[in-house]
């Protein structure tokens, strides 16, 4: 009996347990249920450009724009263009939110604690805090890129080079990468092929297809003759071969403690995500060029160093409070745009809808960490790494290596990343000299030159950052906010499913002005 069609839903569940929410995602675009995130985005600030220009040379409305994150740049520059009155109102001294590149010089301010950043004076010597990485998929932040002028290159996020560590998994020995990839791939392809050998999956694969099949196993996971997998060049090469004689592959890995192991984090289609590749895109000379390619053209309607206070109606239109060093003032306008996180609008007087206020309430963010040390480049030289991620133990868990600057003298090694959860908790309940201490405990597990190496360390814990008390959303994107609330337009990351990531600001910011465009033709 012929086996029955599976229905959609069918479907998209047993790729949910395969692949998760990002293969589910996927699988809706291919099947024409979604349109897809680059669509979208890119529809998004065609219809802003279109419609916007049908306003001419009409009298504009005066907007405010509360924070002066990439959200909030977007929205002033597009303003900008359009010819439309408005003020950038930034709590910090500077712009660009939780994009912030740090390099000599700068300053780091936690709720509890002040750092000033002792790198050497360099081009390449940089650490970006925030986000650190951009998506060859993030359409309208790179389109932002090419007409800023801001100059990219590549960021290599997948080193099959790098490291794979923990300390309950091959005797505690760093790994390559791509040992571990490799021996993954050829044990679950051995098993395949016995599956198909043995007749277990006759009735979902033909008899003419099994052929076919094993193939493409063989391949996929350098199965020999036998269908067998034992070692393959694919996992590195035995010392002193490979030169003068032929290569010789490794000595595949014993898999047993790794696959037990739950405290590694690690896994091989780290790179597959829709916004992960392992080549990725990044402005040279650090992330704040984007930041500063924007606020450099708004710089004439930017207000940084001004905490708002309170936000208000005022009949139909708005009315801003704020203080800057001991002096208070208000700003009425037609429309604010509040591009300020959650958590910290949260805390700001207003009178928001009751939906509007639950919505904000409801929005969590996560607490990542970072830390970052300058150092001789002995990653490049004694481990033969260029650019990319090694993972160990979830107390640290990552350890970045410059993708720029290679062969130079010294570089800056991001020692440390965290998401969020009870390790960043710990990390960030830590004071800044143990966590130093802690991060070169736990990077020398994999690099033993660490400690004599990396100095200068600086760390940011996201939570306890004024004017940002968080990362990202990892909370559900509210569509109320999405839309306007009477004069009040809301903008940032956390309205979007690119928590997170500068195109999900970007997009957000675009959503803003959407909206004030249906308020404008309302009115």
């Amino acid at each position: 009996m012929a086996k029955e069609h599976q229905s959609r839903r069918e479907f998209l569940h047993k790729i949910g347990e395969v692949g998760g929410t990002a293969a589910v995602y996927q699988a809706m675009v291919s099947m024409g249920l979604l349109v897809s995130g680059e669509a979208q985005a890119g529809s998004t600030r065609l219809q802003w450009n279109e419609r916007s220009a049908q306003f001419g040379n009409a009298v504009k409305p005066t907007v405010a724009i509360l924070g002066a994150g990439i959200s909030g740049l977007c929205a002033a520059y597009e303003l900008k263009k359009a010819g439309f009155p408005f003020y950038l109102i930034e709590a910090r001294d500077r712009p660009g939110g939780r994009s912030h590149t740090i390099r000599s010089g700068s300053i780091v301010t936690e709720t509890d604690s002040q750092q000033t950043c002792n790198f050497d004076i360099s081009e390449e010597l940089y650490f970006n805090a925030g986000p650190a990485r951009i998506s060859q998929t993030h359409c309208n932040l790179l389109s932002y890129c090419r007409e800023l002028g801001v100059p990219m290159q590549a960021l290599v996020n997948d080193n099959r080079g790098a490291f794979i560590h923990s300390s309950s998994a091959f005797g505690g020995k760093p790994v390559r990468a791509r040992e571990v990839i490799t021996t993954i791939r050829g044990n679950i392809a051995e098993l395949l092929a016995k599956a198909v050998n043995s007749g277990a999956l006759d009735s979902d694969i033909g008899f003419s297809e099994q052929n076919a099949v094993i193939s493409v196993l063989r391949d996929y996971g350098a199965l020999n003759v036998g269908n067998f997998f034992n070692s393959s060049t694919r996992g590195g090469l035995a010392d002193d071969t490979g030169g003068l004689t032929p290569g010789s592959p490794k000595t595949a890995l014993n898999l047993d403690d790794f696959f037990f192991d739950t405290n590694i984090p690690f896994t091989p289609n780290f790179s597959e995500s829709i916004n992960q590749s392992a080549t990725m895109m990044q402005p040279l000379g650090g992330m704040d060029k984007i930041v500063s390619a924007f606020s450099d053209k708004v710089s004439e309607d930017a207000y940084y160093g001004i905490e708002i206070t309170g936000i208000y109606r005022a009949g139909d239109r708005v009315r801003i409070e704020g203080k800057a060093g001991g002096s208070s003032g208000t700003l009425e306008v037609d429309y604010a745009i509040v591009a300020i996180p959650p958590s910290v609008l949260r805390n700001i007087p207003n009178d928001f809808s009751a939906a509007a206020t639950s919505a904000i309430n409801q929005v969590q963010y996560a607490n990542p960490t970072k830390i970052a040390f300058q150092s001789p480049r002995f990653w490049e030289s004694e481990d033969n790494i260029y650019g990319g991620i090694s993972w160990t133990d979830p107390a640290i868990l990552q350890i970045w290596y410059p993708s720029g600057g290679f062969a130079q003298e010294d570089g800056i090694i991001v020692g440390s990343y965290l998401f969020g959860g009870r390790h960043a908790t710990n990390f960030q309940n830590l004071s800044i000299k143990e966590r130093i201490d802690f991060t070169l405990a736990g990077g020398e597990k994999v690099h033993p030159q660490y400690r004599r190496n990396l100095h200068a360390g600086i760390s940011v814990a996201w939570a306890k950052v004024p004017y940002s008390l968080g990362g990202w959303s990892v909370s559900t994107p509210s569509t109320l906010l999405q839309l306007p609330d009477g004069p009040f337009l809301f903008a940032g990351d956390h309205l979007t499913y690119l928590q997170g990531w500068q195109e999900g600001a970007v997009i957000s910011g675009l959503n803003a002005l959407n909206n004030l465009l249906d308020l404008m033709s309302v009115g």
